[in-house]
Order: C-alpha cells, then structure tokens, then sequence
C-alpha cells in the first residue's frame, strides 16, 4: 500500500511539473490578446502556426532570411499583418508592440543597414545567458509596401554577448 501512495505522489508532482512546463509565458498570452483584439478588424490578419498546423513551412520560409538554426528552437509563430490597416490601427498597434518592453529586453535594430530604411521597426526577446538561448521573439517592421509583426516562441539557439 506504502508503495501505491509513493507512485501516485510522484505521479502527481511529475504531471504538475510537466503542467507548468507548458504554462505561456507572459509575451504568449500578450500575442494571444492582441490577436483576439485585432483579428476581425479590417486590414489585419493574424496568422498563428505550431506543430501539425503549418509550422515546418513557415518555418522553411524564413530560414533563408533567419538561419536554420535559429528556427530550429521554434514552437510557434504568430504573424500579424497590418499594411492595409487604417492609421488609426497601425497607431494602436505599434503601441501593442512598444508594451512587450515591459517584460522583453529591446534590441537595437538600428546598426542593420537592410532594417535601418524602414519606417518603424521594433525587435524583443527573452535572454538566457545560461543557456545561450532567447525565447519569445518580437519583431515589427512597417515601410512603405508592409507592415508586420511577428512573435516567435520556443527555445531559440543564438551566441549570446555576455
């Protein structure tokens, strides 16, 4: 009997850690809001893959532009698509982007000659050091043809300065 209780505690606290394993991170659950928000309004589409549901393509798609290594730790993709957006939503919008600051490090996306000629342009991640790592991935771009943001969640490879 002593032997069943032991078993079924552990197997509790192994289910309990895997729960909190996969609990979203604060950047997850502020892209789920904004999509909800946005998502039915005109000029925007929201796009999100994950395993199963699009995510290799996606992800064959940017490795050119990204690199296969960095897309390798990638679990999820949200894509929102604002260029036929009124400036009113574009507005609302790069205020949406501008509040991942409160819980992501900013990069400064300014010294990329290809990025500097853009309008506007907003990049944040989660730093490891430990683990040489960033996680929940933020990027916005708006010229004149497009307007996008993007979010990527996973465990993403990169050579972190220290």
């Amino acid at each position: 009997m002593m032997k069943k209780m032991v078993l079924l505690v552990a197997l509790c606290l192994a289910t309990m850690v895997a729960v909190y394993a996969q609990e979203p991170s604060k950047a997850e659950i502020k892209i789920k809001e904004i999509v909800k928000k946005y998502e039915n309004v005109k000029g925007v589409e929201c796009v999100t893959v994950t395993k199963g549901k699009g995510l290799g393509l996606v992800k064959m798609m940017l490795n050119s532009e990204m690199g296969k290594d960095f897309m390798k730790g990638v679990t999820c993709i949200t894509i929102i698509n604002y260029t036929d957006a009124s400036q009113e939503t574009c507005l609302a919008l790069r205020k949406e982007v501008e509040s991942f600051g409160a819980i992501l490090e900013e990069f400064d996306m300014s010294k990329d000659k290809d990025l500097a000629e853009n309008e506007y342009n907003r990049s944040y991640a989660s730093i490891s050091a430990e683990t040489k790592s960033i996680s929940d991935f933020v990027i916005a771009m708006e010229d004149a043809e497009t307007k996008m943001m993007m979010h990527m969640a996973g465990k993403i490879k990169v050579d972190v300065e220290e």
